[in-house]
């Protein structure tokens, strides 16, 4: 008898430690960040902010960058030529450098796209 008990015993700890390294598992999750989607018209350099209904854009020879709800008679923008990006924040223009040359306008005022080199050097 003692040693059915201890047979029992020494299973049901066996089993306790099965269970326990079974539950213990580490779970990985990965958490996407999404940003804010706006439109780039780069032959124009202008931003539009399709949640707000709000233009970013830069007068000729300014610095700073104007936020507003219509663009000025100054500027229109060529539809044909947009691109949608995702920016994280909520100045469009922070990355204005890289934009403008990402979505290069070509002479025929289509726009040519420049991926990043994946190919190792």
């Amino acid at each position: 008898m003692k040693k059915i008990l201890l047979g029992m015993l020494i299973c049901g700890s066996a089993l306790t430690t099965f269970a326990q390294d079974s539950t213990s598992k580490t779970v990985t999750t990965t958490t996407t960040t999404t940003g804010h989607k706006y439109v780039f018209y780069p032959e124009q350099n202008v931003y539009y902010d399709q949640a707000s209904d709000t233009y970013w854009y830069q007068e000729k020879g300014a610095e700073n960058w104007t936020k507003a709800q219509s663009l000025p008679p100054t500027i229109v923008v060529d539809k044909a030529g947009q691109q949608e990006i995702i920016v994280d924040g909520t100045n469009p223009w922070a990355n204005n450098a890289a934009d403008i040359k990402k979505y290069k306008v070509k002479k025929d005022g289509s726009v040519k796209i420049k991926m990043k080199d994946k190919s190792p050097q």
